[in-house]
């Protein structure tokens, strides 16, 4: 190396790591001047290398081209939406298939009648009412006379012996 041994200084680690501003470097000097002899003999000495670093203006770098990519990609479906939406308000056949669907007053299916509105009548509400608590009240006198045990019929002829305590927890 070139320079001989008496110019260089080992520092230890830790005044190393105290190193940060300029006054702060004030300060350690000023003290190793003063205890130069009270210097540990075997200083720490720590080597530092670093792996995979990338320096703040690659980083930028990549960040605004991922920032210009995300907005192309956001402009090219905003272009996309809009052919779609300017193509559905210019079908005719959806128009007219609209309007058909309002002139039609009932829908049969499951034999609710609905009107133009969107309401149910309230006589049909009423029946529907009175048919499900008739139900209600028919099923309730059923479940009695049907008992399901539950456990099958290997489980219930089952014999355990005469001094036998389960368990408690």
């Amino acid at each position: 190396m070139g320079a001989s041994r008496e110019n260089v200084i080992v520092l230890p680690l830790k005044l190393l790591l105290k190193l940060g501003t300029k006054q702060e470097t004030q300060v350690v000097e000023e003290d190793l001047l003063n205890n130069a002899l009270s210097i540990n003999p075997k200083p720490e000495v720590a080597t530092v290398m670093m792996v995979q670093t990338t320096s703040l203006k690659e980083q930028t770098a990549s960040l605004t081209t991922a920032v210009e990519n995300l907005l192309k990609n956001i402009q090219a479906r905003d272009d996309q939406l809009n052919k779609l939406h300017d193509k559905l308000q210019n079908t005719p056949a959806l128009n007219e298939f609209e309007e058909q669907d309002l002139s039609v007053e009932c829908n049969t299916s499951k034999g609710i009648h609905v009107s133009t509105d969107g309401f149910i009548s309230i006589e049909h509400v009423k029946n529907t009412v009175n048919k499900t608590i008739a139900k209600i009240y028919e099923t309730r006198g059923q479940a009695f006379k049907s008992y399901v045990k539950p456990y099958t019929k290997r489980i219930e002829q089952l014999r355990m012996p005469e001094n036998y305590q389960p368990p408690k927890f």
